[in-house]
């Protein structure tokens, strides 16, 4: 039973996890956390996510989106930091990310066996670094939102599988860096190849540039929707009932305490 009548006009933008993957097409409507939220808040909800998108395919899809005028609410779910769609021709994509089920490419007089497009994928991984996607997904984030107060829309965002720390807003010692990163701001740093002088001048840009995000906008900042899975769908790796449930629930709390429907 629904708990609003507003019948407000809702989009969710997102990745493989907004759009279902995991489940069978015949059950999506029973169990991702966007068809709950619709059924709980009598939404009238557009689900425009799709398999496998990188963050700069999702801020596009999410700008025409906004442009078209139509959406009472948009709710945004981030994808990883370094995934890549790639065009090697009209109409015909190359989604670059590193993933267990890698299969073989094959395009015109394109072709990457196994094996290849493994390599390939790990060599776009390391020259697409995780460092400056933050300062971009930043961008996106103010951009969006400056666009979404023009049209009147109210946006939301979700963390999927962002994987920044919240090391980002805490006090950064200086005299003792190693003890204030996360093992992942760390790595993303390069820490163990790097004197003090470098780190601080790097982390100090990442936290200023942080400090441009609108917290407020985001249901799950530091705690990712795949960080947070519990269990998979009936077909494979992705979130399952148990972790959809989950997600839905951050989305309520989020709702109701901001209290804007």
């Amino acid at each position: 039973m629904s708990t609003v009548n507003k019948n407000l006009n809702v989009c969710f933008n997102g990745c493989s996890f907004t759009v279902g993957e995991g489940f069978p097409e015949q059950l999506r409507d029973d169990y991702i956390y966007d068809r709950l939220l619709t059924k709980k808040f009598n939404f009238n909800s557009t689900n425009i996510a799709q398999p496998g998108s990188g963050n700069h395919v999702i801020f596009m899809r999410t700008v025409q989106a906004l442009k078209e005028k139509k959406y009472d609410i948009v709710f945004v779910q981030w994808s990883g930091l370094n995934r890549l769609w790639l065009s090697p021709g009209p109409e015909v994509w190359y989604v670059a990310m590193i993933n267990k089920s890698i299969t073989e490419f094959r395009y015109r007089d394109i072709y990457l066996g196994k094996k290849d497009k493994l390599k390939f994928e790990e060599t776009v991984a390391l020259l697409n670094h995780n460092y400056q996607n933050i300062f971009d997904l930043i961008t996106y984030c103010d951009i969006l939102s400056n666009l979404a107060i023009i049209n009147s829309t109210k946006i939301v965002f979700i963390n999927g599988l962002v994987p920044w720390q919240d090391d980002l807003i805490k006090p950064f010692d200086t005299n003792n860096p190693s003890e204030s990163l996360s093992d992942y701001t760390k790595n993303m740093l390069e820490f163990d190849d790097r004197n003090d002088e470098e780190i601080i001048l790097f982390f100090s840009k990442l936290q200023q540039k942080f400090t441009e995000l609108d917290k407020s906008l985001w249901v799950n900042l530091f705690d990712s929707f795949y960080e947070n899975s519990i269990d998979v769908g009936p077909e494979g790796h992705h979130p399952g009932i148990k972790s959809h449930q989950w997600m839905a629930e951050q989305i309520t709390n989020y709702i109701n305490t901001k209290n804007f429907l």
